[in-house]
């Protein structure tokens, strides 16, 4: 359970003890207005809004769905709600509280922590007090019975008494001695303490200066070292200059326990070479030496060490031997013989000795002692199972003990012998025979799998990277999966138990997620080239197909391996390509970059004409597309179908919405220039993405169904943008010549047969045929703009806001006025003849109809009913024939097929736009 929730419980219980029982009142039950919450589910359901029961939800057996149903059993929502929000507000007074108790106890922690650092040196010192109290004790009480055995009269007793009492001041003596000792070997070898703490009885037993260190594979010197010889230890200190008139200093390296190497002369005395080798488990390490002597007395050191580790008397510093069954969990086995060594808490006079089996026993002891001294590990392993075979099940625990030790030894030498890498096969396959014959079948698995393990590691570091990515991971690949070929024989040969396959293959498992690792380290990087990524995979693939013929199919680790890799590799190439997108569009100047031709695609043909011009960032876009193909044709795989697939579109779409935000924006940008980014739009749609979609079909082999879709679902794209010209635009145009928003139409005059439309909508209308004529030189759709540009506008015209005040008031038009705006209407409907669509022409008559109806409301109520007479058709007509004839040179391109629409627009004007209860007091311009 949280403590700081509980905690903060009964804080509050402490704070509000007025607010209820919860100890929460009004702040978890605060939202209802003052609302009483009942924590029952039958409080609930009597119309009560249960609360927050924070000692319900601290118990240790509580049970949320329980607890869900019970409180809120026939609650309302808005009761739900309130439940809900309570639940919240006490997780965030939680949250808070343990947030401050956290800061609040940082300096604490802080301060544990120092104290947690030190407390390891406080027990060491602990720990030497409490020895010193208990020979303070044993002094005591050896003094006591020294002077019982003298009132006794036994002489005996009391010198023996004495010598004892010697002894134990002599050993305290020496363990200062020893603590010394180390406390000299601290302060001149730095990182010394670290690699070799304090132990009771751990002492110096000499050392030996300026050894060379050399390579074992080459012979060559690496470094001048120090070797100290302890009791129980080596210690291996480097010797470091850190300037060339600095005096050496020495560096502890590392260090090894006596029980674990073997030291063997490998001396040449032809060569002039003084050479040791010792072995630590899979580690082999070779110091050479100025001369014999010196050789011969680190020998001398290491043997008077091993003796008094392994002497008959073991040191009073020793932990007691480890009972039967412990002696494979790293002990050291009992060398002695069988009397004197390891023998535990048994005593071997009182054992049965049927046949003098125990002095049988001895002997051959004996013999394995000086076996296992010169590893002869083949005649040592039968001389175990001599021993074995004669010992049976007789009832002899001294002797198994011994042969038990002894066995753990040998094991353990052999073992040793087995890590070390780059191991001969027969070598191997002779030392796991031993280990067989010695039952110990799991631990030489074990061992040969990591040798092997360090064998590869060993061959992969001597492999050299020099820039090429490709010859490396060619050299990588051959090591790692010919040395698993190899090790897969050799295991197959070597353990013959079935039950022992599964550890093979977890080793190969293990292996394999080795090599991804390197792989991925040196391969998958943010610019890397899929050709170079193609071409590791190939080599790699190529030595797995070899394990595959071995009868051992790893494919399958591997696509599991580098799938997650291979997708981060699209996904990085298809951020670049977007970054560069972006760039490219930012930077076009939105001109015609090149033209593509349509000879051999005839829808794009039907579409642009025999040429498609293009901007620079279409081109841009076809390029990076292409090469993101002949990319992904060196990796493509089943697998990265759904990956490429969504980065394609990722690109094309992100180059659409990017266009988009282009024309929105552009307020400076010219015609030319946007009709430009109109056409490389549909250029997109319609040949940019079929082409893509052809290649990624050549690529995959078959047809990517989803791109093909993409070419239809972004089929209304290019005109959602045309609209988007066409509402900037029609604003643009109108603001800056019709202002219907500004213009004034209260003006009192005469309505004659000399009116005509108004210098502004000519100037509208010259607007409208500029757009007509630049869009003759592109391949767009002119109608579908420019009854968008003349849409747009009447859109604006019938907006309710343009005909009222900022203040409410209704706009106002006079009889000349009206006029004036439905001559103005009719002309540019005339005019623009049949780029006037069915819903334009239903504004048109909205807005005439809705002046009108201002004009006669604002008449009735001025004039007690009466108003002026309306102007016919005809008369309309005629004042727009007349305007026409005189300015058709300037509107080429308008008047087409107008006669009809327009007889029809002020049919429906005259016909419906006027209620019938007005009609009498008004004359229709078209009646």
């Amino acid at each position: 359970m949280d403590y700081s929730t509980r905690g903060l419980t009964m804080r509050r219980e402490r704070q509000m003890p007025a607010r209820g029982g919860n100890g929460y009142g009004g702040e978890l039950a605060g939202h209802g207005g003052g609302q009483k919450y009942s924590s029952s589910a039958g409080d609930a359901s009597s119309g009560e809004l249960p609360s927050v029961s924070l000692s319900r939800l601290t118990k240790s057996d509580f049970q949320a769905e329980e607890y869900l149903k019970e409180t809120l059993k026939a609650v309302p929502e808005d009761g739900i709600r309130q439940f809900r929000k309570s639940l919240e507000d006490a997780r965030k007074s939680a949250s808070k509280n343990l947030q401050r108790n956290v800061y609040k106890n940082y300096e604490s922690f802080v301060f544990i922590s120092k104290e947690i650092s030190s407390m390891e040196r406080d027990m060491q010192m602990l720990r030497e007090l409490l020895h010193s109290i208990n020979q303070v004790g044993d002094d005591l009480m050896d003094e006591e019975l020294q002077e019982m055995d003298a009132d006794d009269g036994a002489p005996g007793m009391g010198t023996r008494v004495g010598r004892r009492r010697t002894m134990r001041m002599s050993m305290a003596n020496q363990a200062d001695l020893f603590k010394d000792q180390l406390t000299r070997i601290w302060r001149s070898i730095r990182d010394a303490q670290r690699l070799v703490p304090f132990a009771p009885g751990r002492h110096v037993v000499g050392d030996v200066r300026n050894i060379a260190e050399l390579s074992p594979s080459t012979m060559q010197t690496r470094q001048k070292v120090d070797i100290v010889v302890l009791n129980d230890m080596l210690l291996i200190a480097v010797r470091t200059k850190r300037g060339p008139h600095a005096q050496p200093a020495l560096v502890a390296d590392r260090s090894f326990f006596l029980a674990d190497v073997s030291v063997t002369d490998v001396s040449e005395p032809s060569r002039s070479a003084y050479l040791v080798r010792i072995v630590n488990r899979a580690e082999t390490f070779l110091f050479g030496f100025r001369n014999t002597d010196a050789k011969n007395e680190l020998l001398l050191l290491i043997s008077h060490a091993r003796s008094g580790f392994f002497g008959s008397e073991m040191p009073p510093s020793m932990p007691p031997p480890l009972p039967d069954g412990g002696l494979r969990a790293g002990s050291a086995p009992a060398q002695g013989r069988l009397g004197t060594g390891g023998g535990g808490s048994g005593n071997v006079d009182d054992d049965e000795d049927p046949d003098g089996l125990r002095a049988r026993a001895d002997d051959m002891i004996d013999a394995l002692d000086v076996h296992i001294a010169r590893r002869e590990f083949e005649e040592a392993t039968a001389v175990v199972q001599e021993l074995n075979g004669m010992l049976g099940d007789k009832p002899v625990p001294s002797v198994r003990r011994a042969v038990d030790g002894h066995t753990s030894g040998l094991a353990r030498l052999i073992l040793a012998d087995l890590l070390i890498p780059c191991s001969p096969r027969t070598q191997v396959a002779g030392n796991i025979q031993l280990l067989h014959r010695l039952g110990w079948d799991k631990e030489a698995k074990e061992a040969f799998l990591a040798s092997r393990s360090t064998t590869i590691k060993n061959r992969t570091r001597q492999l050299k990277l020099e820039g090429n990515t490709r010859l490396y991971i060619r050299e990588l690949a051959i090591v790692y999966f010919r040395l698993i070929r190899n090790t897969c024989e050799w295991y197959s040969s070597f353990f013959a138990d079935p039950t022992l396959v599964s550890a093979l293959i977890a080793w190969v498992r293990q292996e394999m997620a080795e090599y991804a690792v390197i792989f991925r380290r040196h391969v998958f990087h943010e610019t890397q080239k899929f050709q170079i990524i193609a071409s590791c995979l190939s080599h790699t693939l190529a030595e797995v197909d070899i394990l595959g013929h071995a009868g051992l199919d790893l494919k399958f680790m591997l696509d599991q391996e580098f799938f997650p890799d291979l997708t981060h590799s699209i996904r990085s190439y298809e951020a670049r390509c977007l970054a560069l997108m972006s760039k490219a569009v930012a930077e076009d100047p939105l001109a015609v970059a090149s033209k593509i031709s349509t000879a051999s695609n005839e829808s794009a043909a039907r579409i642009f004409g025999p040429q498609i011009p293009i901007i620079a960032a279409v081109s841009k876009l076809d390029e990076i597309l292409t090469e993101f193909g002949n990319e992904l044709r060196h990796i493509v795989r089943d697998s990265l179908y759904g990956q490429v697939v969504a980065s394609v579109l990722a690109i094309i779409e992100g180059v659409l919405k990017q266009f988009l935000g282009v024309l929105r924006k552009g307020n400076s940008a010219s015609y030319s220039q946007e009709f430009a980014l109109l056409v490389s739009t549909q250029a997109v749609v319609s040949w940019i993405i079929p082409r893509s979609a052809t290649h990624l079909d050549r690529i995959f082999g078959r047809t990517v169904s989803d791109i093909h879709n993409l070419e239809q679902r972004l089929e209304a794209f290019p005109a959602t943008l045309q609209d988007v010209f066409c509402q900037k635009h029609a604003v643009a145009i109108a603001k800056s010549t019709f202002d219907f928003v500004t213009a004034d139409f209260t003006e009192e005059n005469s309505v004659s047969d000399a009116m005509k439309p108004s210098s502004q909508m000519e100037q509208l209308l010259l607007g409208l045929g500029k757009v007509a004529r630049e869009l003759d030189n592109w391949p767009l759709p002119k109608r579908n703009i420019l009854s968008g540009l003349i849409d747009c506008i009447f859109v604006q015209m019938i907006d309710p806001r343009n005909w009222e005040s900022s203040s409410g008031e209704k706009r106002h038009f006079s009889h000349y006025g009206v006029h004036c705006l439905v001559l103005d209407i009719h002309f540019l409907l005339r005019v623009c003849g049949s780029l006037v669509s069915k819903s334009t022409n239903n504004m048109a008559n909205r807005v005439c109809e809705k002046a009108l109806r201002l004009y006669f409301a604002a008449a009735n109520a001025n004039g007690g009913g009466q108003s002026k007479e309306m102007m016919n058709k005809s008369w309309y007509d005629a004042r727009v024939l007349e305007t026409m004839q005189k300015l058709g040179f300037a509107f080429p391109d308008f008047g087409r097929g107008f006669e009809h629409r327009s007889q029809q627009s002020f049919d429906s004007l005259s016909a419906g736009s006027v209620p019938s209860s007005k009609r009498n007091t008004m004359s229709s311009p078209i009646d």
